[in-house]
């Protein structure tokens, strides 16, 4: 993953909450292949699912890939950055 993939914007889906402390929801990629990414670029695991577990990871900023086009998201203990 590069620099200028962390900076697409895409409305045709959401991540939510963002930032989040259990659970984030992709809406409208339903079935699609959702790749989690670490700030240095490592791949952390790919699913299909739309609601996905984040208590397993520690808190920061990571990013979400999904068709070629990334979000940052955020993983906090109260829902704050």
């Amino acid at each position: 993953m590069n620099q200028s993939e962390s900076e697409v914007q895409s409305a045709e889906w959401v991540v939510y909450p963002n930032p989040s402390s259990t659970v984030f929801i992709i809406q409208n990629k339903q079935g699609k292949k959702k790749e989690l990414f670490n700030v240095q670029g490592e791949l952390l695991f790919s699913t299909k699912e739309d609601v996905i577990d984040v208590k397993p990871y520690a808190k920061g900023m990571y990013y979400l890939r999904v068709e070629g086009q990334v979000k940052k998201w955020w993983w906090s203990d109260h829902g704050k950055h």
